[in-house]
């Protein structure tokens, strides 16, 4: 009786390890190679503009992908330090003015989308799986 206390003490000591290694794990970050990707399947210049969120200082980061033509995909990566991101596509749709997209998104996983759509009816934006 005695061996079977002593390992389920040792067993609830190993689980309260481990548990604590779980609560103490880093959150996400650009070190993991997080991104927003962008693929351009519509009839329009795309333009892209990231505004990161996190510490006083990241908003020096920010910065646009403009003019992407059709069959282009490009990536913009989380900054190190990034705690969110807000990202605005903006399709050019001539003289119907531009039609814009936001998404606020977290930098603990990738996010993917693709452009579609053709005038006159204009652009969208659809998640897709990275």
């Amino acid at each position: 009786m005695r061996a079977v206390k002593k390992s389920m003490s040792l067993a609830a000591m190993v689980g309260m390890a481990l548990m604590g290694t779980v609560a103490a794990a880093p959150t996400a970050s650009a070190a993991s190679g997080n991104y927003i990707q962008f693929s351009n399947n519509s009839g329009f210049l795309v333009d892209t503009c990231y505004q990161w969120q996190g510490p006083d200082g990241i908003e020096a980061k920010n910065y646009c992908h403009t003019s992407k033509p059709v069959g282009q995909t490009w990536k913009a990566y989380f900054p190190e330090e990034a705690t969110g991101a807000t990202a605005t596509v903006t399709f050019a749709m001539g003289n119907g003015g531009a039609k814009e997209y936001l998404y606020d998104l977290t930098p603990d996983s990738s996010h993917c989308f693709q452009t579609t759509g053709l005038w006159p009816n204009g652009g969208e934006v659809l998640r897709t799986n990275c």
